[in-house]
């Protein structure tokens, strides 16, 4: 694992050199150097040994110390404090999960020259796997992974701020696409106290449009838990038409190893009748795993077929007690598969471009 970590530490000080030396000379990059930038792979997989101890301000061993302090060389104090501050949810999405979503939003009528919002869009790699034709909106708090996506997608309305602070137009988005960020903070949204990822669930609906989809990654803690507070906001103002939960190992390569959901849902127009593929999906109700039990979404419970893996009573990213999901075949033929379970619906009409 050290080596493995090692050289995408390595790849991630490739990726910042090329960067800081496009920005001093004002320029776009070259191909070659957009494949160098592309390897940047968020700060979350190596965060533990790149910076320092917090509390004996040490590095694991001689050999991190050298990367660390290559990296500390590279960026500003500033820049340097925005990494370390993004690290524990800087974990970026794999191309299979990608691509997965880019399919399945298309099968709910999102058309190829869409308008797409991603916040939280790290270095873009949702861009970089989408239609040619699409516009996309990309809200990036690094200051690092977002110069990144400029660069990479020169062509796109690349935001390097907060998703609190950007400004989006009221239901004029097409799609929104992205894996949100997990960490225990608390934002204030129309009156209310919502987690992070809670926050961007809510903020991203309201700037969808009628007919408008939502796929995004999130953490099983958005459907599992037992306040629903969340999911009757999106249920005021959406229709969920399914959800993909993955194996706990889906993001191994990016460094985590969590169980997710892939979350879809459909913006209603304030007349039409509620239409959820599983009214059930409000609720949880407890699941025996290994003889413990743990709460569990209905949704998942009612269909099972679209939990990708069998159940294990272990959970290792953030701790305390969980379980997992564990991996059986290949993940890329089942959730091509999984896909093709969610409704179809005809092509959404396009607005006009949105003022933000």
């Amino acid at each position: 694992m050290a080596s493995g970590e090692k050289t995408k530490a390595r790849d991630i000080i490739a990726a910042i050199r090329t960067l800081k030396a496009i920005e001093q000379e004002s320029r776009q990059a070259t191909p070659e150097e957009k494949q160098l930038l592309a390897r940047f792979s968020g700060f979350g997989p190596v965060a533990l040994s790149i910076f320092p101890n917090p509390v004996s301000s040490t590095y694991k061993d001689a050999g991190w110390q050298a990367l660390g302090e290559e990296l500390k060389s590279l960026l500003t104090p500033e820049e340097y404090d925005s990494a370390k501050r993004t690290t524990f949810n800087a974990f970026y999405t794999s191309p299979t999960v990608i691509t997965t979503i880019h399919d399945a939003i298309a099968r709910l009528g999102v058309p190829a020259n869409a308008t797409i919002l991603e916040p939280g869009c790290g270095t873009g790699n949702f861009m970089s796997y989408g239609q040619s034709g699409a516009r996309f909106i990309g809200v990036e708090l690094d200051s690092i992974s977002g110069r990144i996506a400029k660069a990479l997608h020169p062509g796109q309305d690349i935001r390097i701020e907060s998703f609190r602070d950007t400004r989006l137009p009221e239901d004029r988005i097409d799609a929104v696409v992205g894996n949100v960020p997990f960490a225990d903070v608390k934002l204030d949204y129309q009156g209310q106290k919502l987690s992070l990822h809670d926050y961007f669930f809510a903020k991203s609906i309201d700037a969808l449009k009628p007919g408008g989809v939502m796929a995004l990654v999130t953490t099983h803690f958005t459907l599992d838990k037992q306040n629903a507070a969340i999911r009757e906001y999106l249920a005021s103002k959406a229709d969920f038409v399914g959800a993909i939960r993955l194996p706990s190992d889906a993001f191994k390569r990016e460094g985590t190893a969590v169980v997710t959901d892939i979350v879809f849902l459909r913006k209603r127009d304030r007349s039409d009748p509620v239409r959820h593929v599983d009214p059930d999906w409000l609720g949880v109700a407890p699941l025996e795993i290994d003889g413990a039990e743990v709460p569990v979404n209905r949704y998942f419970l009612n269909h099972p077929e679209m939990v990708l893996g069998t159940w294990s009573r272990k959970d290792t990213l953030y701790g305390g007690e969980g379980y997992s999901v564990k991996a059986q075949g290949d993940l890329s033929g089942q959730l091509k598969d999984a896909v093709h379970r969610l409704p179809r619906f005809v092509q959404i009409r396009l607005s006009a471009t949105p003022e933000a």
